[in-house]
């Protein structure tokens, strides 16, 4: 069995990569995968859904963010919002909202961990998007199950899968 080399944060946040940039998980770089058109066009719809709540509601959202999740846990969001234009160059306080969307390459088991860990992380709204399926997913405190769309109460918003699936 093949041992990991493990990489101190110091050296993982000096890095430059060539494609994605990775994820850090206890010392361990975790390679992501490349989107594909579908994977795009869904990031996209998303982050058009919350430039329009920007004005009234002052929501950033941001693609393919580093978040600083604990000193040893650097995850990337392929988009995450915020209710406030975050300070750090990696926020370290949780996001309003982090959306994952299923690339061809995603393992279920590491989509599941990730969508877990944000919302035990304190990220309020914790959202998959898969655009080979066309179906939408939230994880909450009754853990991972399909919805019809993606709702934030607060604001009034919602956006359904007919809407960021669209052709």
């Amino acid at each position: 069995m093949a041992s990991k080399m493990l990489v101190p944060v110091e050296e993982y946040l000096k890095m430059s990569f060539d494609g994605p940039a990775p994820e850090y998980l206890d010392g361990e770089i975790k390679e992501r995968y490349l989107g594909s058109t579908p994977h795009f066009e869904a990031q996209e719809r998303m982050l058009e859904f919350f430039r329009s709540l920007k004005v009234s509601y002052s929501i950033f959202a941001y693609p393919e963010v580093t978040l600083r999740m604990s000193p040893s846990r650097f995850r990337v969001a392929d988009v995450a919002a915020f209710g406030e234009r975050p300070r750090d160059k990696y926020p370290s306080a949780p996001p309003l909202v982090t959306v994952e969307i299923v690339s061809e390459d995603d393992r279920h088991v590491d989509i599941q961990t990730k969508l877990a860990e944000y919302h035990a992380w304190g990220v309020r709204h914790v959202w998959l998007a898969d655009p080979w399926t066309r179906t939408l997913s939230v994880y909450d405190a009754a853990g991972w199950h399909e919805v019809t769309a993606f709702e934030l109460p607060e604001f009034g918003a919602k956006l359904s899968a007919a809407e960021l699936f669209t052709e």
